[in-house]
């Protein structure tokens, strides 16, 4: 059985390379940024996120992902998350998890170069978000060479998930830098540098080399967002004047719910073709003279800004508002296989599109030897086109496949009926959107530098609250405007740590976290003193030992799937607190009574400190008092992303099969509303637990005309229960309903040879 499992395992990795050089998505190898609430995958060909085209792998990406989820799995993700342990042993894993009811934000963020050199000759050359311009090319960034040599962290789980620091190198081919610079129970050692970065470097025709660096931090109130720097060299030999830099986007909020339904046409639509059903997110656009907020009392709060932001609207389509995109059980696809997309936890009503998407311009006149647009009033212009069905060509956005260089830099450049800020929205609609900038004069060697920040805001966000508690309340739909509040909120986040040059104020390190199991069953979380020690780099003497205790938070019913939530406070245990500190060993220990044998749950522990009355920014302004801050959990690293699932212990009645053996639940019967005969878990739907077990035996499952369809050893001296997820022996899929027979063979001393047998009933 595991050698089968490792076998399918390398086979999978095995196609999945092979495979990887059929388009602009996957020829490419992707870094995903996932500090932060908000997660994107970046290749060295210019893309971020996903392709805006109907192949359904274009969308195993992260693209804008928020809250970030590793439900987009692949390749991407295996050298992330990836556990052979758990997988070998069926229990819960990331491989399994669909692409379904997944928070991505958008179809693809593309950065266009549009120029007319000294021959007079027009080039366009473009990285997506519709495809990537053939000349295109990879030229990896030469990190050792570079001002961020010296930044990274190689400790554990960087070493593994990053690809750089002064200690180690592990960058393939031309695959992306990712230089991690937060570690476990230390502050970072780089304190005025985002937490994760990625470089990503590429050439096109036009001469201009492109260097665009992707930050991110997991800190609360720095996670909303994504900062990209983005550096416009020309290293070729001729002069371009005029040059222009597009950032063309994608955006799609309404997709974060276009997965689950099969009625009133709204059948998985986000990710296949943009059919009609995607077209009604609402757009807005501070710069554009017909601008009104979503709180329209707020209007004059956000024109000073440039930013660009979308939500989902209504389709005109259904009969109800799906504003927001609730879940709708009259039309809800209720399949539950991995691969159906379809039922995954939501419960009717439950908000799945309620987030807010933006992307704000935090510097285009960068200090420095960088060239500046030769007009003060940027952007120059801001286009939007048409962004429809994929197989039906219903759109109208320039790209090469239909156009040439001319005619797409004169769809860009100029003033025409697609100009945003001319031309009133025509909402709800799915359109492709671009802000331009220019024109600059780059000669040989000069360059040009753009600071964006992409953007996430919600309602929860707003309130303080856990997104999928508030997502089923019933009065969410009329809070989901707050999010605009939140979205800008953010934004000046955003704008803090790009002026202070990456200085933040920082929360207090987090902590590594394993977990044993009670004799009664139970969940034991544990983690070290070591993070009582960090000093923090922006004070001196005793005030930069600042890390005070820990609060406790589970995620129960958990679900792979939103990992992400929803969280509940367990408890604060303050430093030393020798209820569960063990001062000889150093290690912390907190039983969770309330978790339950074969039941799924999620931790995440957090280093709260004491605060502190001042803190100076980079110009020594004293911007203090800072409240108490508590390290968070947007990021795989802050939890535990594989389920933790306690069992049943082993004893010696176990052994000797004294005790009859037991399958539960039994009858199982496959209804989410009916906790009592299948266990709770969107996530783990299939799951039976033989219990009473002895640690050493063989489970044997028939059919009532007495087939074998699955036989398993457990071996386990510490466990006296199996899990069975309804699998058969020769893997050709779950079982059906119906009368199953077990029969369980003891291969333990105590009892060597000794049977048990019992029937089972499956209902679906």
């Amino acid at each position: 059985m595991k050698i089968l499992s490792i076998i399918f395992i390398l086979l999978w990795l095995l196609f999945t390379t092979l495979f990887a050089q059929a388009d602009m998505i996957d020829g490419y190898a992707p870094r995903n940024l996932t500090r932060g609430k908000m997660w994107s995958t970046y290749r060295n060909n210019g893309m971020d996120g996903g392709g805006n085209r109907g192949e359904s792998n274009s969308h195993s990406q992260e693209s804008l992902t928020y809250p970030g989820n590793m439900s987009r799995v692949g390749p991407d993700f295996v050298e992330y998350f990836l556990d052979i342990e758990a997988y070998i042993n069926n229990d819960p894993n990331v491989l399994e998890m669909p692409r379904a009811t997944i928070p991505q934000s958008s179809r693809g963020q593309g950065v266009w170069i549009l120029a007319v050199d000294d021959m007079g000759d027009t080039l366009v050359s473009y990285s997506g978000p519709r495809n990537v311009t053939i000349d295109v090319d990879p030229e990896p960034y030469d990190i050792r060479n570079a001002p961020e040599s010296v930044l990274g962290d190689s400790s554990y789980p960087n070493i593994e998930r990053s690809n750089y620091s002064p200690y180690h190198y592990s960058i393939q081919s031309s695959e992306p830098v990712e230089i991690h610079n937060y570690r476990y129970n230390k502050y970072s050692a780089n304190d005025d540098t985002p937490e994760e970065i990625i470089i990503s470097q590429w050439t096109t025709k036009t001469g201009i080399q492109v260097t665009r660096k992707a930050y991110a931090w997991g800190y609360p109130d720095f996670d909303d967002f994504i900062i990209q720097e983005l550096i416009f060299e020309n290293t070729g030999t001729k002069i371009l004047d005029p040059a222009y830099f597009s950032l063309m986007n994608a955006f799609s909020l309404n997709s974060m719910g276009h997965q689950w339904a099969e009625g009133h046409g709204m059948n998985w639509s986000d990710w296949r073709h943009n059919r009609e059903q995607t077209h009604d997110d609402m757009f807005f656009y501070t710069k554009a003279d017909t601008f009104t907020a979503d709180e329209s009392e707020f209007t004059d709060n956000y024109t000073d800004k440039i930013m660009f932001y979308q939500r989902d609207d209504v389709w005109v389509g259904t009969n109800w508002n799906d504003t927001g995109q609730p879940y709708n059980l009259e039309v809800a696809n209720r399949r539950t296989s991995a691969s159906s997309g379809g039922y995954h936890g939501q419960v009717h009503n439950q908000l799945l599109a309620y987030q807010y998407i933006g992307m704000g311009i935090l510097d285009y006149t960068p200090d420095g030897d960088f060239v500046h647009p030769s007009s003060n009033a940027q952007p120059v212009y801001a286009k939007w086109w048409h962004n429809g069905n994929i197989n039906q060509f219903d759109y109208e956005d320039p790209n090469s496949l239909e156009h040439t260089d001319t005619e797409m830099f004169n769809m860009v450049i100029g003033h025409d009926e697609n100009d945003i800020t001319r031309t009133p929205p025509d909402n709800p609609d799915l359109k492709m959107h671009a802000l331009v900038f220019g024109p600059y004069r780059l000669e040989p060697g000069q360059k040009a530098k753009l600071v964006i920040a992409f953007v996430g805001g919600s309602a929860p966000d707003w309130l303080g609250e856990d997104e999928i508690t508030w997502s089923l309340k019933p009065e969410a739909k009329l809070e989901i405007k707050l999010g605009e509040r939140s979205l800008f909120r953010n934004f000046e986040q955003a704008k803090f740590a790009y002026k202070n040059n990456y200085d933040i104020p920082d929360p207090p390190p987090d902590v590594d976290i394993w977990f044993s199991n009670t004799r009664l069953g139970q969940v034991v979380v544990n983690w070290t003193n070591k993070a009582e020690d960090a000093m923090d780099p922006d004070y001196e003497g005793d005030e930069a030992k600042d890390v005070r205790g820990y609060r406790i938070y589970k995620s129960w019913p958990a679900s792979h799937y939103w990992h992400y939530g929803p969280w509940e406070f367990a408890i604060e245990i303050p430093i030393g607190d020798s209820t569960y500190y063990n001062k000889n060993t150093g290690i912390y220990s907190y039983t969770d009574s309330n978790s339950f044998s074969g039941y799924n749950y999620y931790y995440s522990v957090h280093t709260y400190d004491s605060g502190h009355d001042h803190w100076y920014d980079i110009n020594g302004i004293d911007i203090g008092p800072i409240l108490p801050l508590e390290s968070g959990s947007s990021s795989p690293e802050q939890k535990n992303v594989i389920a933790v699932t306690p069992f049943q212990s082993s004893n010696a009645q176990y052994d000797s099969m004294s005790v009859p053996i037991k399958v539960v639940p039994n009858p199982y019967r496959l209804d989410y509303n009916d906790p009592a005969h299948m266990y709770p878990d969107a996530s783990d739907p299939y799951k039976l637990r033989f219990i009473n077990l002895p640690k050493n035996c063989i489970i044997r499952i028939y059919s009532a005309s007495g087939d074998l369809i699955f036989e398993k050893k457990h071996l386990n001296a510490l466990s006296a229960e199996e899990s069975w997820r309804q699998e058969t022996i020769s893997f050709s899929g779950r079982i059906v309903s119906g009368i199953y027979f077990w029969v369980v063979e003891s291969l333990d001393l105590a009892s060597f040879g000794k049977v048990q047998k019992g029937t089972l009933a499956i209902v679906k």
